[in-house]
């Protein structure tokens, strides 16, 4: 549910209103209940007509394209009028036009750009952010640059991560596939073969057979239920509930929600990067980061070490009594605070979460791609094993 919320910053004595989304009026009266900013307000708001579903639009191409047009000289709205007559040239479909349009509407409205963006529901809270913080210092190509390396990075990890899991979902599926037509075509006629053999059948290949048959029985049923399988599945990707109970799963398991933790910090910290360049200071970086998806712990974390960071704690300790910094971070941070070179420093650990990441995936991908195709041989194997040991068993009776 989208609220429009207006807000009072004791430290500047400033005013502002927000569109933000949260699942009732008592969430948001939680959230800012920590400070510093004081909640005055919240109406909750019908979602425009011209908000656009998230996931359809390639910000980063926007971005990239964007960031060419300013480059070249122009001004935003005279880019964001160039990218709106190209889409209309190119007939990319309807959505992105009407993507297009708000966008402008807006600026032609005086709006600035970063609450254009925000308005149309559709950009990454980061990316907003960065936009933001660049109007203040009229730097919006560096602040387009620093995202798009951002997004290079999870893009990154991302596409290694899916990399990782197709072997093992292909091997998976392609060894189920091959057990079930053992089971529902092969072994039923080696049954029959088998009808008419004299001697004693061995207790597991009687039970292969009498799952066979059993399926066999069932053909109709068991087909439906795979299909209906392969459709729930498909269904539940699109909609984001199999990666939800996948995310649920592994954070399950102690060794891969610790690694999970290192992609999550790597793109905090990638955050805070972007944002402190643009101009904000950490603790105002650390609570606009609070809004991405991170998880409700590492939110709770961020605004502990805010509120530590408002107190005048210095930043090593404050993000390292929140659980943000292992030893080696908090080190770099000291060296941030003795330096004051705080963006490469944080440049530098969110490279090193990620680096982490990344050095887990290739090693577990070593790993398990092997197990796994040495458990889906064994199980194929031992099918066709059973299958054939009432012949091995006549074959010794004879002998």
């Amino acid at each position: 549910m989208d609220f429009l919320i207006r807000l009072f910053d004791p430290r500047s004595a400033e005013v502002r209103e927000a569109r933000v989304d949260a699942a009732s009026k008592a969430e948001l009266e939680a959230r800012f209940a920590a400070g510093p900013e004081v909640l005055l307000s919240a109406e909750a708001v019908k979602q425009r007509s011209t908000r656009l579903p998230r996931g359809r639009l390639d910000v980063a191409w926007w971005a990239r394209e964007l960031r060419t047009l300013l480059m070249a000289g122009m001004t935003v709205v005279e880019a964001v009028e160039t990218l709106n007559t190209q889409m209309m040239a190119a007939m990319v479909g309807q959505t992105r036009a009407q993507w297009h349009e708000h966008l402008l509407a807006r600026l032609r409205e005086g709006q600035s750009l970063s609450q254009a963006m925000q308005s149309t529901g559709s950009f990454p809270a980061v990316l907003i952010a960065g936009v933001r913080a660049s109007e203040r210092t009229s730097n919006l190509v560096d602040a387009l640059n620093d995202y798009l390396g951002y997004h290079e990075m999870l893009e990154r990890l991302r596409k290694q991560l899916i990399s990782a899991s197709i072997y093992p979902a292909l091997v998976v599926g392609l060894g189920t596939l091959i057990s079930l037509f053992l089971l529902l075509f092969v072994v039923p006629r080696f049954s029959q073969i088998y009808n008419g053999l004299h001697g004693q059948r061995s207790t597991v290949t009687s039970m292969l057979l009498g799952l066979s048959q059993l399926l066999q029985g069932r053909l109709r049923w068991v087909l439906l239920a795979l299909a209906l399988l392969l459709l729930g599945m498909a269904w539940a990707w699109r909609s984001g509930r199999l990666q939800d109970m996948l995310r649920a799963a592994l954070l399950s398991i102690g060794p891969l929600r610790r690694q999970w933790d290192e992609f999550l910090l790597a793109k905090l910290f990638h955050s805070l990067t972007l944002m402190y360049r643009g101009g904000y200071a950490l603790d105002e970086a650390l609570r606009l980061c609070a809004g991405l998806e991170l998880g409700a712990g590492l939110r709770e974390r961020m605004l502990q070490a805010e509120m530590a960071l408002m107190q005048g704690q210095r930043v090593s300790a404050a993000l390292g009594e929140a659980g943000l910094t292992d030893l080696v971070t908090r080190r770099l941070l000291a060296v941030g605070e003795r330096t004051g070179n705080f963006d490469r420093i944080l440049q530098t650990i969110a490279e090193r979460h990620a680096q982490n990441f990344s050095t887990f995936i290739e090693r577990t991908t070593r790993l398990v791609e092997p197990v796994l195709l040495l458990l889906v041989a064994l199980l194929v194997g031992g099918l066709v094993v059973m299958m054939y040991m009432p012949i091995f068993d006549v074959a010794t009776s004879v002998s």
